[in-house]
């Protein structure tokens, strides 16, 4: 997986005068083996060849992937953490959405950074004692079930693989 799944590299090709637009032109992207090239030409998005010159280009990855994230989240009545790791299956079903995303402003085309701001693990926090690593596993799981991200990504579905639970680590040791 990259850093930057799904979107692998965008490219703005206008105005042809900038100083890095010969070097665009003699350097095209090209999408590899499970990927998509999203062109966005006056306003719309398009997977057609579109006129290099005058359009903005995406390369999205639309290969299955999984995107891990992780958490720590604190054990009830001690000053303990929970090391959590949770694996979704991500797959783009819509790379033009993905593009479109992407000049919304908003990071909603990173899906790892989307899945990691997800709040509701949080909600565990102290819920938990030290040693219950599988109920808390158990209750992540519950959670995310249902609704494995917190919010919509724009073209992309996200099915929950695994909950990983690691042992209690008290926080005061591990900063010494």
């Amino acid at each position: 997986m990259t850093d930057r799944y799904p979107i692998v590299r965008h490219r703005e090709l206008r105005p042809r005068w900038r100083w890095s637009a010969w070097r665009e032109r003699r350097h095209p992207l090209i999408a590899g083996r499970g990927q998509a090239l999203i062109h966005l030409v006056e306003g719309a998005y398009t997977t057609e060849t579109a006129d290099p010159t005058r359009c903005s280009v995406t390369l999205v990855d639309v290969r299955p992937t999984h995107v891990s994230v992780h958490w720590e989240l604190t054990a009830s009545g001690k000053d303990w953490d929970f090391p959590v790791t949770v694996t979704f299956r991500c797959t783009v079903i819509d790379p033009a959405a993905v593009a479109r995303s992407r000049h919304t402003g908003a990071r909603l085309w990173d899906v790892q950074h989307v899945l990691a701001q997800d709040p509701r693990p949080s909600r565990l926090t102290r819920v938990h004692p030290v040693g219950d690593e599988d109920g808390l596993s158990l209750a992540l799981t519950a959670m995310l079930q249902a609704r494995p991200a917190h919010q919509d990504i724009p073209g992309v579905r996200v099915n929950l693989v695994e909950v990983s639970v690691g042992p209690a680590r008290d926080w005061i040791d591990d900063e010494a």
